[in-house]
Parts: structure tokens; C-alpha cells; sequence
């Protein structure tokens, strides 16, 4: 049966996916606007009389826009602008059923929200500047996360107790999209790794600078590994030499042991010289996007199909959230029917 745990996070994905990603969760804006043009109103819609104001639509748009970091057509930019309003509309519905049902949340759950939020910054100072870089009030952003809470315990009165995944279910699954579960070829591997720049020149020292000695470090990165290689050649310890030179942190102190890999995770030509071993070879210097790199292989795994008991708790999510996500459309299809929502913008 699906865990209570996966219950919890299912509940939480699905206010994710049905209200707009909070805005206070999200990096403060700058440069141009991006929706110049685009004719939005000051009022984009009502629902049920309550006006749904254009501030927070500009701010997604202009936000989304700048993630997908390409050029949109006006088109493309009003079908953006009408998936936001969409989910505005959704979460003051929600917001306004869930006053009717007392289903509220109260003034201090809200200011316990508010305050754990507000420890993710260095000081007040610092959240009141953010704040007013998103043209936010405090207000709003307190009403923003109340109606989130809202939206939350409707759907755990929606879902809760009435999504039933069995194991047989879950079991199904899997034996009918089990391709879908092969898993690629992998391989253990050691490596001695060496950067074109150190780490802590990388750090400490100016673009301009860097990209002036940028040879000069190279170089001296070469005459490094090839130093290595040849106490790899001579028959020195490759697990001692790692510890002493390879600059992968993560992996020196084990001996340059990368563990497991799919092959096409790393680098192309990581991989290309892993295919050319056997197992216990020991690689030429192999050059990368990262710096160079020894690699000496010690296992491989051909492909092979990810076992039940390692992904069984993925596909009882999954199909929670599918079955979730039918119940919790209906009941928002309900809402609109039932309200009375004018919307004013619908693009050009």
C-alpha cells in the first residue's frame, strides 16, 4: 500500500503543480520587462467579483521568460501569460471555497510560515530589501502563503484516504514498463585528476588575469600529470598517488575511486577511454573538458533491468499522483463551474 510518508509528499507536489511556484521562493528580477507590449490590463481577471490584479502576472512572466532564456513570438508570450492567470484564478478559488468551508488557516500559522521563511536570510534588513526588489508587502506575501495552507488541507480533505495504490498495482506496473527500468552499461573506475587551472587560483584570481596566464597554468598542469604517469608507469601505488595528487576532491581520499557510473554521465572522452580498457588497465593521460585525468578501471556491470525493491517506491508515487491528480481535477472543474470568473486578458 502507499506509504504515509509518500502520501505527505504527493499532497505537497500536487499544490506545486496546480498553484503558481511561490513567488517568495523565488530570485529577485532585474533588467528590462519582458512584457512591454503585451497589452496586459491592471485587472486581469475577477473570480466571483474579487479582482485579480496584473503585478504578479507581469513578475511570472517576466520571471518564466527569462528562465526558458530564449526569445518568445507574442503568441507564445500570451499562451505564458494565460497559463499564470489560469493558475491565479485556481488558487483564489481555492482560497475563497476554503474560507466558505472554514477550512482557514490562522493569523499565527501563517506568522510561524512567515518567520521560518524569514530565517533563510541574514536579517531582517536583508528580507525587506528582497521584498521591495520584487515589489512585494509583507501583507502579500502573508496572504500568498496562506492561501497555499488553504489549497493544501483541501486537497488532504480531496485525496486523503481516497487514493488506494496496492501492491499488486505497483507490482503491475513495473512488470509492463519494465524497459523503462533497464538501466545502461556502467563501470567502477579510479582516476588521478589534475585541473587546467588549480582550484584555488580559480578562486583567488581575476578573469582577466586567468584568461592572461591561461597557457602558463596549462602547462604547468601538464608537466603535473605527466609527472604522475610516470610514477603510475613505474609501478608506484595508483590509491596512495591519488590521495597525494589528484585534485577531485570528492574522490582523492578514496583513493580516486569514482564508485559506480552510467556510461554517458561523464564526459565523452572520460568514457571513450574507459571502453578501450580492460579491467585493472591503466589509461594513457586522458584529456577532458575538466583538466586531465588517469583512469585505471576496476569493474564493470553490462546493462541490466533496476530491481523491483529499488524502485518501488517511485512508481507508488507515481501513480498516486496520477490518480491524485484526476480526483483533485474534478473537484476544480466543480469550483469554476459553480463560480462566476471573468477573465480580461486573452492575449493578442
Amino acid at each position: 500500500m502507499f506509504k504515509p510518508s509518500g502520501w505527505i509528499f504527493g499532497i505537497v507536489l500536487l499544490v506545486s503543480l496546480i498553484l503558481s511556484a511561490p513567488v517568495w521562493a523565488e530570485d529577485p528580477l532585474g533588467g528590462e520587462d519582458l512584457t512591454e507590449g503585451m497589452n496586459i490590463p491592471g485587472v486581469v481577471a475577477k473570480v466571483n467579483g474579487v479582482e485579480l490584479r496584473s503585478d504578479y502576472i507581469r513578475f511570472r512572466v517576466n520571471l518564466d521568460m527569462r528562465r526558458i532564456g530564449q526569445n518568445l513570438d507574442a503568441q507564445q508570450k500570451a499562451k505564458l501569460a494565460g497559463a499564470i492567470i489560469d493558475k491565479e484564478i485556481v488558487r483564489e478559488l481555492m482560497y475563497q471555497e476554503g474560507q466558505a468551508k472554514g477550512s482557514g488557516v490562522s493569523p499565527e500559522t501563517v506568522e510561524k510560515e512567515l518567520q521560518a521563511f524569514k530565517k533563510s536570510y541574514e536579517s531582517e534588513e536583508k528580507f525587506q530589501e528582497i521584498l521591495k526588489l520584487r515589489g512585494l508587502s509583507e501583507d502579500e506575501l502573508k496572504k500568498g502563503i496562506e492561501v497555499d495552507l488553504i489549497a493544501k488541507n483541501l486537497l488532504d480533505d480531496r485525496v486523503k484516504g481516497k487514493v488506494q495504490i496496492t501492491d499488486t498495482q505497483v507490482k503491475k506496473f513495473y512488470e509492463d514498463k519494465k524497459e523503462s527500468f533497464k538501466r545502461p552499461d556502467s563501470f567502477r573506475a579510479r582516476h588521478i585528476f589534475v585541473a587546467y587551472v588549480p582550484f584555488d587560483v580559480v578562486q583567488n584570481t581575476s578573469p582577466e588575469e586567468m584568461k592572461e596566464k591561461a597557457g602558463e597554468y596549462r602547462a604547468a598542469s601538464k608537466k603535473k600529470i605527466d609527472e604522475v604517469y610516470g610514477k603510475v608507469k613505474s609501478g608506484e601505488n595508483f590509491e596512495e598517488l591519488a590521495k597525494q595528487y589528484s585534485e577531485d576532491k570528492g574522490s582523492a581520499g578514496k583513493g580516486g575511486d569514482l564508485d559506480f557510473m552510467y556510461k554517458g554521465v561523464f564526459d565523452p572522452m572520460f568514457d571513450k577511454a574507459v571502453a578501450n580498457l580492460k579491467v585493472g588497465e591503466t589509461s594513457d593521460i586522458v584529456e577532458t573538458e575538466f583538466g586531465y585525468h588517469i583512469i585505471r578501471l576496476m569493474e564493470t556491470r553490462p546493462s541490466d533491468y533496476a530491481p523491483f525493491a529499488e524502485v518501488e517506491e517511485s512508481i507508488q508515487k507515481h501513480l498516486f499522483m496520477t490518480e491524485a491528480q484526476k480526483l483533485v481535477g474534478r473537484y476544480i472543474e466543480a469550483l469554476r463551474k459553480k463560480a462566476d470568473i471573468i477573465v480580461y486578458y486573452r492575449g493578442q
